[in-house]
């Protein structure tokens, strides 16, 4: 099965969890009504991923296409978090994070059940430890490749080497390139050469692309490259080449703005 169609498998099989919603535990955003505590939650199904590619995600156990190592059992779940807590905040329902007041995002994380006094008992099921026979409790852990949302309102994708682009057009005439790793954490590799290399006019499908050659460069003291194309406002259409690595090849990404890209709106505060 082709890497995309096992991202896709990731998604498919976090849905298919959401009967019910997963009963919030220590590290949820919000509170649970006593009376939904009660209800045992269901459980997501059980998924087959790679312990050294995450991103290979199967239904099915079997030897991973990429390393050829045994697949792993695991339980993938939508649940929603903080962009900055990620590790502290796993909520039932959308909300504001506790700590910082932000809104919560949606993403995939990876369910245990471990045990309250020997976290060494780390399950894929529910029930008793076998050292103190206490019960087990629902534990999240963030995932790679759990969280596929846009940090500045752009274009978000995943590239083959499995870090993620997001590709913005905050303004006429300005386009940015930001970068993260397979968690989704900012950084700049430092051979990073993003380059606009054709545009289109947004005219219908006759409309012929034009070849040009636009580097984009490092904004001193900012967490992105930014490029410019004179007059271009919205609607844009444009195609970019990405090196990520002095030795590896480009890769191409196309992007359609139909307006100007957004940033979210900053943390909520006097909760």
């Amino acid at each position: 099965m082709p890497t995309a169609a096992l991202l896709t498998l990731v998604l498919v099989l976090a849905v298919g969890a959401q009967g019910a919603s997963p009963q919030s535990g220590p590290q949820s955003g919000t509170k649970t009504p006593a009376r939904a505590a009660r209800t045992p939650p269901s459980l997501p199904p059980v998924a087959w991923s790679c312990p050294m590619h995450p991103e290979v995600v199967d239904d099915q156990k079997k030897a991973c296409p990429l390393c050829k190592m045994p697949l792993e059992a695991v339980r993938l779940d939508l649940v929603w978090t903080c962009p900055e807590h990620k590790e502290e905040i796993s909520a039932p329902e959308a909300g504001r994070c506790r700590i910082c007041g932000r809104d919560l995002i949606r993403v995939i994380k990876a369910l245990r059940f471990v045990c309250p006094v020997h976290p060494a008992v780390n399950e894929i099921d529910p029930g008793r430890c076998p050292k103190c026979r206490k019960t087990l409790v629902r534990k999240y852990l963030v995932r790679p490749h759990g969280d596929h949302n846009p940090k500045h309102g752009g274009h978000f994708f995943m590239a083959s080497n499995n870090w993620h682009i997001e590709v913005t057009h905050p303004t006429r005439e300005v386009f940015r390139v930001y970068v993260y790793d397979d968690y989704s954490k900012p950084f700049l590799p430092p051979a990073l050469a993003p380059r606009i290399v054709e545009l289109t006019p947004p005219g219908g499908a006759g409309a012929r692309p034009t070849a040009v050659d636009i580097p984009l460069k490092r904004v001193a003291g900012k967490q992105y490259f930014e490029g410019r194309v004179k007059d271009l406002a919205v609607p844009a259409v444009i195609a970019m080449m990405i090196k990520f690595d002095a030795a590896d090849k480009e890769y191409r990404f196309d992007f359609h703005f139909i307006e100007f890209t957004k940033e979210p709106a900053p943390p909520r505060r006097g909760r």
